[in-house]
């Protein structure tokens, strides 16, 4: 009588199958990091009302409605009215934005600011949903779920994308706006895309990165036409020289603001080591100058709209000469477009690019409680980018920035940076007959935050160091799509042949 042996069958995983579990792994373990980020390790808001800078906005159309200069220090006579704001010293904010954006603030200010601010806010959402898969349409991404949950994950993760709603900044409006203006002309939409650029011109320093599509017909025709709807907005709530009272308006509060933590910038971080106010004109001055001639070479290999923008805003910091950690939203564009065309180890260094530009830096040492919370969205950006480019292994490599995070977050701890207004003395008052921009900084110095640290310089340095290798990833990826379309042709020329 023979025995049979009875071996039991494994159902091994397909790769398929394999690959869904993985990703559906990812995106389990990305929306936990989210929920503890938020929800968790939360730090304790700062003093004052919910979104900030938006107070200064909604101040200045209230101005602008009773009749008083939104630009001068009657501003503050609106803002202490404001629910949360502390009216028992000054902690004034000045208005900054062009006149051309006054009707916007002039509106919200009808309502009472708790309605005007969920209404900003909502406009705001709208503004993060256009960035985000307005650029995956221009990227032409894959329309598959784990590429859309990527780009989701890895936006909610992003640093200046967060200050950027929280604050209530319009620089995120403005963002949205530019890349509205590209999707409006690639499909030939030119008049739209004026008014588009318009809005993407209330953020004058962003709007610049425009100027990389001057090349095309349409696009010089679409921001002709926007040039003079925003000059004749100008005209019409700034008077016959709003434009010149304008630029002399941002000279002086750039001139404010030179000396304190919150400019990222090369000259900024100059200062911040000790540098002479010559030696940081002139870094300011090289550094631009080196960024507007390698942009310029980048940007002569390839005609690719989106390419070229993300050039130009990777540019961005080292040629304006007033730039905060808001500002760089708009290196989403390429770091999804990096994330979605790369390969190889331009893909693993366009990853740790990515991810390092996710990170608020000089955050660590401002909101030192917030470290954590820093730490969960840097290790959830990283998902982010992994799904983004279909789990390649090389995106890996992005896991050495949360790593390093931890270290940059011991140094920061010991050298905290001061919270405006909270660091203002009790029943400071600045001197009656100094303008808004004097004030200003006056406010900045008292509060400490003129002060000279190198640590705090090496805060600021890092963004600008993330945002020159985003830039580097770019060009390399640009370069590998090149070659990689090349190869194909010649053996498509050789099968033929044969």
């Amino acid at each position: 009588m023979s025995v049979s042996s009875y071996t039991p069958i494994t159902h091994s995983l397909s790769p398929i199958q394999a690959n869904k579990r993985v990703t559906a792994l990812t995106v389990t373990c990305a929306i936990a990091l989210l929920i503890v980020a938020f929800f968790s390790v939360r730090p304790t808001g700062a003093s004052g009302p919910a979104m900030r800078d938006f107070e200064a906005f909604y101040a200045a159309g209230a101005a602008a409605n009773a009749g008083a200069d939104p630009y001068s220090r009657s501003i503050w006579r609106f803002e202490r009215a404001i629910p949360g704001v502390d009216g028992s010293h000054d902690e004034t904010l000045p208005f900054v934005g062009p006149p051309a954006v006054l009707p916007l603030w002039r509106v919200l200010a009808l309502l009472p600011y708790g309605l005007a601010g969920r209404s900003w806010g909502a406009v705001l959402a709208c503004a993060m949903l256009v960035m985000v898969f307005g650029t995956l349409t221009l990227a032409r991404a894959p329309h598959e779920a784990s590429i859309v949950l990527g780009a989701t994950i890895f936006a909610a993760s992003f640093g200046a994308l967060i200050s950027d709603v929280s604050l209530g900044q319009v620089a995120l409006l403005s963002a949205a706006a530019i890349v509205a203006t590209l999707l409006l002309l690639r499909s030939r939409a030119w008049p739209a895309a004026a008014i588009t650029t318009v809005v993407g011109a209330f953020q004058p320093n962003m709007c610049l990165v425009l100027i990389a599509r001057l090349g095309d017909m349409r696009a010089s025709i679409a921001f002709a036409i926007g040039a003079v709807v925003f000059f004749g907005l100008m005209f019409a709530f700034g008077g016959i020289d709003a434009t010149g009272r304008y630029l002399h308006l941002l000279a002086v509060h750039g001139a404010a603001e030179r000396h304190t933590v919150i400019q990222i910038t090369p000259a900024s971080v100059a200062l911040g080591w000790g540098a002479s106010d010559a030696a940081s004109t002139a870094v300011r001055l090289l550094s631009a100058l080196a960024a507007l001639g390698l942009g310029t070479v980048a940007m002569r290999r390839t005609r690719e709209p989106i390419a070229r923008v993300g050039f130009a805003a990777c540019m961005l910091p080292f040629v304006v000469p007033f730039f905060h950690e808001h500002d760089f939203v708009l290196l989403v564009l390429p770091a999804l477009y990096c994330a979605l065309r790369a390969r190889g180890s331009t893909l693993a260094l366009a990853a740790v690019a990515s991810v390092s530009c996710s990170i608020d830096w000089l955050g660590l040492a401002q909101r030192v409680g917030a470290q954590p919370q820093s730490l969960m969205l840097a290790l959830a950006a990283t998902l982010g980018i992994a799904l983004l480019a279909r789990l390649r292994r090389e995106t890996s490599l992005a896991l050495l920035v949360p790593a390093a995070l931890i270290a940059v977050c011991l140094l920061a701890r010991t050298h905290p940076v001061p919270i405006w207004p909270d660091a203002l003395p009790l029943h400071w008052h600045g001197p009656p007959g100094a303008s808004v921009s004097a004030l200003w900084e006056l406010e900045q110095r008292t509060a400490g935050l003129e002060a000279q640290d190198p640590v705090w310089s090496f805060l600021r340095l890092l963004p600008l160091f993330s945002d020159a290798l985003l830039g580097f990833a770019l060009y390399r990826t640009l370069m590998d799509v090149d070659v990689h379309e090349i190869s194909e042709r010649l053996e498509q020329v050789r099968v033929e042949t044969v």
